[in-house]
């Protein structure tokens, strides 16, 4: 028998409770408008052999949720990292961490990537990086060269 799938208002005690469980912070309005956008995907992808809608719902909601969260803390650990960073190029010290930020989070690079860049950042050679992170100089030299084309569109001019 097919579970009867309600309205979004019908299911926001639900996702009130859930957010206040899972520790979020208020206010909810911005996580109501991702679980409406989250209800939309699981109307179109559930499947009432395998759970309760709402079941299936909450559970997308949460992974949701810990992506996002997971996500938050790797650019508050990002923005710890390059704050903390001496200044060895010359460069204005208050715009650089910022930038350095910008190119990390809208690059969209991969862990390698990120990886050589932060030691590049550094100071750190193609050799150097090639031992702390196991991988060969020419495996470095062409996340390098990805670095450069991926973020052509962050640096200024």
């Amino acid at each position: 028998m097919k579970d009867h799938i309600l309205d979004f208002p019908a299911y926001q005690r639900l996702i009130h409770s859930c957010l206040r469980r899972w520790k979020l912070p208020e206010p909810y309005e911005d996580c109501l408008q991702e679980s409406y956008l989250i209800y939309v995907r699981c109307v179109e992808k559930y499947d009432y052999k395998r759970s309760k809608f709402s079941t299936f719902f909450i559970q997308s909601l949460y992974r949701h949720f810990q992506t996002m969260n997971r996500r938050n803390h790797q650019n508050r650990e990002a923005i710890h990292f390059f704050s903390i960073q001496q200044n060895p190029h010359g460069k204005d010290p208050l715009h650089e961490p910022l930038l350095l930020l910008d190119i990390h989070h809208f690059s969209s690079l991969t862990l390698i990537e990120q990886a050589v860049f932060e030691r590049c950042y550094i100071g750190y050679t193609v050799n150097q990086i090639s031992s702390l992170i196991g991988k060969s100089p020419s495996t470095i030299l062409r996340a390098r060269r990805q670095i450069r084309r991926k973020t052509a569109d962050c640096l200024p001019t």
